[in-house]
């Protein structure tokens, strides 16, 4: 009962036969360029994917299918190209083929690309007559000439709108007749009827391209054969793995999961239910995926993915640039400071001499005007900064990052106390913090002829920057900055 169940439900044949005669597949949605060459390349990386189904398990005879596609995308990008090879066998049909399929994607605009796809190859039909158990062995019937072979063509097209596409592609596009024999009984052929299949996609990244949830149509008809509506689902994680449900009407359900077991190699199955007349005596059907992503094209995961870590860096270091440039206006507003009091200085010494030449030619009191006068001229303002230490001697910080350890000027990022014109005024705030048990040593920047007062220095930015916020860990309760020697 079941043989003849099985033979009503694949081949329907009377003479001619005319049913649907493409591979079944239930992970279509990852080997498109299988049915649609215009899909060849499309995605940008090349692949290579092997498919083995195993319809209606466990009933003698049911289809089992397997295929081999590699999917080739060239740096180009504008050109793809495809390998499909299939073995098809259904009780005594055995069908076997292979097609090279090449694809062109044009740009139409940022977002739009338009694909167009055309294969060639060529398609062997065999009976298998050792399967056949009959009463007259002798029949001229059983001995046509068992396997046939014929030429055929692939055409497809595919619009891709940002995360949308559309294709339609026509398989066994000459229909070429295979004739077996020609004996009393008349014709013993069939023939490889047109088909057409329109599918629709939508991607919907999650969490910036992380997942993807792409619901999916695909539509396959044929002269004389019902229509057969696919509708599916497909959950995508990059970086774990995959699920996905699917409805295929006049037959049944699918879900299909998978683990990407590295970021380039996927292994994933699929398990079908059947709901049609037959459900109960047809039973499920199993298939198994295997892909291999291959690491050398330009649009490929792996590359977005470092191209992520790079922006992520890039980024990071555009905020430190950010704290750099701060901390420099900061530096620059210290200098601009010291440098008008160092001017300011030099006006009122030559004012102060002025004055005192001025009381000497007027004869002015003598001693007097002419002490104060010299006071005024011998003066010295106190320009040391009144920065306050709180607790002493700095520490917690390596031995080497002392000021009395480094060479003064010596390239670096160097924790600042203080900026002066001149050398003195330096010097008198560095023995202030040394008698306080702070080591501090100076330097002077040729670039700027400032002279610098520091107390630690760093190796980089982010440990000189950590040490300033800081305030030297609350050991130092005055004015800090970064001065960078490069």
């Amino acid at each position: 009962m079941k043989k003849i169940i099985l033979f009503s439900a694949v081949l329907g044949c009377s003479g001619t036969i005319t049913a649907q005669q493409l591979p079944l597949y239930s992970h279509l949605f990852f080997a498109q360029a299988m049915v649609n060459p215009a899909k060849s390349g499309a995605a940008g990386f090349s692949e290579l994917v092997t498919m083995h189904r195993q319809q209606w398990q466990g009933m003698e005879g049911a289809p089992e299918t397997s295929a081999l596609l590699f999917n080739g995308a060239t740096n180009k990008e504008r050109v793809g190209y495809s390998v499909y090879a299939f073995t098809d066998a259904t009780d005594i049909v055995r069908r076997s083929g292979i097609y090279g399929h090449y694809a062109y994607h044009a740009q139409l605009s940022e977002n739009a690309i338009l694909s167009f796809g055309l294969g060639a190859g060529y398609v062997n039909n065999t009976f298998d007559m050792a399967s056949i158990r009959v009463k007259n062995e002798g029949d001229p019937f059983l001995f046509p000439s068992n396997t046939n072979g014929s030429l055929d063509l692939n055409a497809g097209i595919n619009l891709k709108v940002e995360n949308f596409q559309m294709g339609v592609a026509v398989p066994q596009l000459l229909q070429p007749t295979v004739s077996y024999s020609n004996n009393y009984d008349g014709p013993v052929a069939f023939h490889l009827i047109r088909h057409y299949v329109v599918q629709t996609q939508y991607d919907l990244p999650i969490q910036k391209d992380r997942m993807t949830l792409s619901p999916m149509v695909v539509v396959r008809a044929a002269n004389n054969v019902t229509p057969q509506v696919d509708a599916g689902l497909m959950f995508n994680m990059k970086e774990y793995g995959y699920l996905g449900a699917l409805y295929r009407s006049n037959f049944g359900a699918s879900t299909q999961i998978g683990v990407h077991l590295t970021p380039l190699l996927t292994l994933g199955y699929a398990h079908d239910f059947s709901t049609n007349t037959f459900a109960t005596a047809l039973g499920v059907s199993n298939e198994f995926i295997l892909t291999y992503r291959f690491g050398d094209n330009k649009r490929n995961d792996r590359i977005e993915a470092e191209i992520k870590r790079l922006k992520d860096k890039q980024r990071q270091a555009d905020q430190n640039s950010e704290k750099l440039l701060n901390e420099k206006f900061e530096e620059f507003k210290e200098e601009l400071e010291a440098s008008n009091k160092k001017q300011l200085e030099a006006q009122s010494q030559q004012l102060a001499q002025a004055t005192a030449l001025k009381l000497q030619e007027a004869g002015a009191q003598s001693g007097g005007v002419r002490s104060q006068a010299a006071q005024r001229t011998t003066a010295t303002p106190n320009t040391a900064p009144a920065n306050a230490v709180t607790n002493g001697s700095i520490r917690g910080y390596s031995a080497d990052a002392y000021a009395d350890r480094v060479a003064p000027g010596s390239v670096g990022y160097y924790v600042t106390a203080g900026v002066y014109g001149e050398q003195e005024n330096a010097d008198k705030m560095a023995q202030k913090l040394k008698a306080q048990g702070i080591s501090a040593r100076t330097f002077r920047d040729p670039k700027n002829n400032m002279v610098y007062v520091y107390l630690l220095k760093f190796g980089s930015y982010e440990e000189a920057s950590t040490a300033r916020q800081s305030s030297l860990n609350g050991q130092y309760s005055g004015k800090l900055w970064v001065k960078v020697i490069q």
